[in-house]
């Protein structure tokens, strides 16, 4: 079973360096909850390139957010900023750190076009 959270850190992790992040520097740790537990994940920015590692370590901007609601801002079907505005994720520190990577997120998912519907003349 695939798991979307480490696909994801790993896929940062592997890519390394992003020009679209090439002015940001700083460390973001992610604090998963996921049934009583809480899943680690550091990303430490550097003029854009970027290294992932697992683990508490203090950070410049730490991110509070259950797993699932996490798994649904990595694949599109949620807007990071507007689960923060809602409440849903607490973000202590540097703020500008998540908008920044927030940049990395997919979009949402495309759906199909409605079928066009042709009126007889």
């Amino acid at each position: 079973m695939s798991d979307a959270t480490a696909d994801y850190f790993h896929s940062l992790a592997e890519h390394g360096r992003y020009p679209l992040l090439r002015a940001t520097t700083g460390t973001i740790r992610f604090d998963l909850a996921d049934n009583g537990h809480a899943e680690h994940w550091r990303v430490a920015i550097k003029h854009g390139h970027i290294d992932v590692s697992r683990g508490g370590e203090p950070a410049d901007c730490v991110v509070h957010v259950a797993k699932s609601l996490f798994d649904g801002m990595i694949t599109g079907r949620v807007n990071t900023m507007a689960a923060v505005l809602r409440g849903q994720i607490n973000v202590e520190g540097e703020l500008h750190l998540i908008v920044m990577l927030q940049r990395l997120f997919p979009g949402r998912p495309t759906t199909p076009a409605p079928a066009t519907r042709r009126h007889p003349r």
